[in-house]
Protein backbone atom coordinates (compact mmCIF):
# COMPACT_ATOMS: atom_id res chain seq x y z
CA UNK A 1 0.00 0.00 0.00
CA UNK A 2 1.18 3.32 -1.06
CA UNK A 3 2.18 6.01 2.06
CA UNK A 4 0.02 9.34 1.32
CA UNK A 5 2.75 12.59 1.68
CA UNK A 6 1.69 15.03 3.42
CA UNK A 7 4.61 16.92 3.48
CA UNK A 8 5.49 20.51 1.85
CA UNK A 9 8.35 19.38 -0.49
CA UNK A 10 10.42 22.57 -2.28
CA UNK A 11 9.62 22.56 -6.13
CA UNK A 12 13.82 22.57 -6.78
CA UNK A 13 15.07 20.98 -3.79
CA UNK A 14 12.82 18.29 -3.04
CA UNK A 15 13.15 18.96 0.55
CA UNK A 16 10.47 19.40 3.23
CA UNK A 17 9.96 23.49 3.39
CA UNK A 18 6.82 24.56 5.55
CA UNK A 19 6.48 27.52 3.46
CA UNK A 20 5.91 25.59 0.06
CA UNK A 21 1.57 24.80 0.12
CA UNK A 22 0.66 21.71 -0.41
CA UNK A 23 -2.18 21.40 -3.87
CA UNK A 24 -5.18 20.99 -0.73
CA UNK A 25 -3.62 24.13 0.99
CA UNK A 26 -3.66 26.16 -3.13
CA UNK A 27 -7.26 24.63 -3.41
CA UNK A 28 -8.34 26.49 0.03
CA UNK A 29 -6.71 29.53 -1.20
CA UNK A 30 -8.05 29.34 -4.14
CA UNK A 31 -11.48 28.88 -3.09
CA UNK A 32 -11.28 31.44 -0.40
CA UNK A 33 -10.19 34.03 -3.61
CA UNK A 34 -13.47 33.01 -5.44
CA UNK A 35 -15.71 33.58 -2.35
CA UNK A 36 -14.23 36.98 -1.52
CA UNK A 37 -14.75 37.74 -5.53
CA UNK A 38 -18.50 36.60 -4.93
CA UNK A 39 -18.93 38.74 -2.39
CA UNK A 40 -17.69 41.94 -4.15
CA UNK A 41 -19.30 41.59 -7.46
CA UNK A 42 -22.75 41.06 -5.28
CA UNK A 43 -21.31 44.14 -3.29
CA UNK A 44 -20.52 45.85 -6.74
CA UNK A 45 -24.03 45.09 -8.31
CA UNK A 46 -26.12 45.99 -5.45
CA UNK A 47 -23.98 49.86 -5.14
CA UNK A 48 -24.94 50.05 -9.15
CA UNK A 49 -28.31 49.27 -8.38
CA UNK A 50 -28.12 52.03 -5.74
CA UNK A 51 -26.63 54.63 -7.43
CA UNK A 52 -29.72 53.91 -10.43
CA UNK A 53 -32.24 54.00 -8.17
CA UNK A 54 -30.98 57.37 -6.79
CA UNK A 55 -30.83 58.69 -10.12
CA UNK A 56 -34.18 57.63 -11.13
CA UNK A 57 -35.57 58.76 -7.29
CA UNK A 58 -34.22 62.19 -8.21
CA UNK A 59 -35.57 62.00 -11.59
CA UNK A 60 -39.37 61.98 -9.96
CA UNK A 61 -38.94 64.30 -7.24
CA UNK A 62 -37.60 67.23 -10.08
CA UNK A 63 -40.58 65.89 -12.32
CA UNK A 64 -42.99 66.99 -8.92
CA UNK A 65 -43.78 63.50 -9.36
CA UNK A 66 -46.63 61.67 -6.98
CA UNK A 67 -44.88 60.93 -3.33
CA UNK A 68 -46.38 57.35 -3.80
CA UNK A 69 -44.25 56.59 -6.42
CA UNK A 70 -41.46 58.30 -5.51
CA UNK A 71 -41.52 56.31 -2.20
CA UNK A 72 -41.90 53.01 -3.98
CA UNK A 73 -38.51 53.50 -5.16
CA UNK A 74 -37.13 55.09 -1.74
CA UNK A 75 -38.36 51.85 0.07
CA UNK A 76 -36.48 49.76 -3.13
CA UNK A 77 -33.28 51.50 -2.45
CA UNK A 78 -33.48 50.86 1.27
CA UNK A 79 -34.17 47.54 0.69
CA UNK A 80 -30.82 47.56 -1.95
CA UNK A 81 -28.64 49.58 0.49
CA UNK A 82 -29.50 47.34 3.55
CA UNK A 83 -28.64 43.96 1.24
CA UNK A 84 -25.12 45.87 0.07
CA UNK A 85 -24.68 46.80 3.63
CA UNK A 86 -24.83 42.74 4.57
CA UNK A 87 -22.42 41.52 1.64
CA UNK A 88 -20.04 44.76 2.82
CA UNK A 89 -20.52 42.17 6.27
CA UNK A 90 -19.56 39.69 5.04
CA UNK A 91 -16.46 40.80 2.76
CA UNK A 92 -15.16 42.00 5.47
CA UNK A 93 -15.88 38.90 7.71
CA UNK A 94 -14.43 36.61 4.94
CA UNK A 95 -11.18 39.06 4.88
CA UNK A 96 -10.99 38.32 8.78
CA UNK A 97 -11.08 34.71 8.49
CA UNK A 98 -7.77 35.20 5.86
CA UNK A 99 -5.59 37.01 8.03
CA UNK A 100 -6.26 40.68 7.05
CA UNK A 101 -7.04 42.90 10.11
CA UNK A 102 -7.27 46.67 8.33
CA UNK A 103 -10.31 47.18 5.97
CA UNK A 104 -10.75 50.99 6.13
CA UNK A 105 -9.90 51.33 2.38
CA UNK A 106 -12.73 48.48 1.83
CA UNK A 107 -15.21 50.59 3.30
CA UNK A 108 -14.26 53.78 1.89
CA UNK A 109 -13.84 52.01 -2.05
CA UNK A 110 -17.59 50.35 -0.93
CA UNK A 111 -19.05 53.23 0.58
CA UNK A 112 -23.20 52.65 1.43
CA UNK A 113 -24.87 55.76 0.94
CA UNK A 114 -27.35 56.53 4.02
CA UNK A 115 -30.78 55.02 4.03
CA UNK A 116 -33.94 57.62 2.70
CA UNK A 117 -36.48 58.77 4.21
CA UNK A 118 -39.98 58.19 2.32
CA UNK A 119 -41.74 61.32 1.70
CA UNK A 120 -45.16 62.27 3.44
CA UNK A 121 -47.64 60.65 0.98
CA UNK A 122 -50.80 62.88 1.80
CA UNK A 123 -48.79 65.64 -0.20
CA UNK A 124 -51.41 65.44 -2.75
CA UNK A 125 -49.12 67.83 -5.57
CA UNK A 126 -52.06 68.52 -7.45
CA UNK A 127 -50.94 71.94 -8.09
CA UNK A 128 -47.58 70.83 -9.26
CA UNK A 129 -48.90 71.42 -13.16
CA UNK A 130 -50.09 75.23 -12.42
Amino acid sequence: MKEVVSRHHHRRTGRFDPTVPTEVELDIMHEKAKALGRTGGRLDAGLQRIRVLEERIGILEREGEDARAVNTLIREFNQVREKARQYLHYLIIQREAIGFRRHAHVTKMYQIPFKKRPLPEDDRREDRHL
